[in-house]
């Protein structure tokens, strides 16, 4: 089968199309025909070395999927083949989904509704996993509160406008843009900032009338932690799913999170292989009716997935750049 591997670290240089043995399913694992999967900043953090494969290298490309069962292991009752699935959590402690076929634990993957695309469905995958987790599960948004997501128009962050909107929350999503902020107004986001602003939080305040964040989704904590903790107020959840570099605090919003209990929530969407599945279920209908809808900005044959994560890698993507494996 057709495979992208690197066989070093490295840029999107290291890629290669490798042609690899059709993997066999063990015992709890089902094999997947890979129709699509979708390129995220981890594919990046695993072929630059700055997390490492648990297998070593060579290494398959990839963490989400979207295909159908083609195989199935010993123990498996849930699924069988011809079943349409997708699912998220895999390329780390094995070889990931940036080819043809994969053997994955059946209890990651979830029914891809038929209404529902391929393409859609490993466009979903991770991103939707991450951002409800961070605001449903980790943060916590209850109707009628007031939620800020920064980078709204990414990959995670244009889906969390969506799941916070549908959840009934008054949502501030951070762009740069007149592209970026229009884009992220059409998924529901009430009022959408430039994250260049030097009063971010202020601006916050003002956009929700004076009232403080009660939920904020930060994939760059380093750069962001001080001015979410200005904005949130008392009891708020700050969910970080990224830092970037090191985080510091001055001593003043340290002490004034202190009288705000505010809390600060760390969580990785890798990390929590129990709880992708049960997330994926909730996510599917809602996919199926368009409640919640992953825009894709590009798709790319199998055999361009470097142009693919060279695009991903650029500022100013609004939504995901999705693998057409069948390509």
């Amino acid at each position: 089968m057709r495979a992208i591997r690197y066989h070093d670290y490295g840029d999107e240089s290291v890629l290669s199309l490798d042609e690899v043995p059709r993997p066999e399913p063990a015992a709890g694992e089902v094999r997947v025909a890979i129709e699509a999967a979708s390129v995220n900043p981890i594919d990046a953090k695993l072929r630059e070395g700055l997390l490492k494969p648990t297998a070593g290298l060579p290494h398959v490309c990839g963490v989400d999927l979207a295909g159908v069962v083609d195989e199935v292991g010993a123990g498996v009752t849930r699924l069988e083949p011809g079943d349409r699935v997708y699912g998220t959590g895999f390329g780390w402690q094995d070889d990931g989904t940036y080819a043809e076929f994969a053997a994955v634990p059946a209890d990651r993957l979830a029914v891809l509704p038929e209404g529902v695309s391929f393409e859609t469905g490993a466009a979903a995958a991770l991103v939707c996993t991450t951002a409800w987790r961070a605001l449903v599960t980790r943060g916590d948004l209850r109707v009628g509160e007031t939620c800020l997501v920064h980078g709204a128009s990414g990959g995670v962050g244009h889906v969390a406008v969506q799941i916070a909107a549908r959840a009934g929350a008054t949502v501030i999503g951070t762009a740069h843009g007149a592209e970026a902020t229009e884009f992220v107004t059409g998924l529901g986001a009430d009022a959408v900032l430039d994250y260049r602003e030097d009063e971010l939080a202020d601006a916050v305040h003002e956009a929700l009338g004076g009232r403080p964040a009660d939920v904020v989704l930060d994939a760059h904590a380093a750069k962001h932690l001080e001015t979410d903790l200005a904005a949130v107020g008392r009891g708020g959840r700050i969910v970080v799913i990224g830092q970037g570099a090191p985080v510091t605090l001055s001593p003043s919003v340290s002490l004034a999170a202190m009288f705000d209990d505010a809390d600060v929530r760390f969580m990785s969407i890798m990390a929590s292989m129990d709880d992708q599945r049960r997330v994926l279920d909730a996510v599917s209908p809602l996919l199926e009716t368009g409640e919640i809808s992953p825009s894709i900005e590009a798709t790319y044959p199998l055999s361009e997935a470097s142009a693919a994560m060279k695009h991903a890698a650029t500022s100013g993507v609004l939504g995901k750049i999705v693998i057409n494996v069948t390509n």
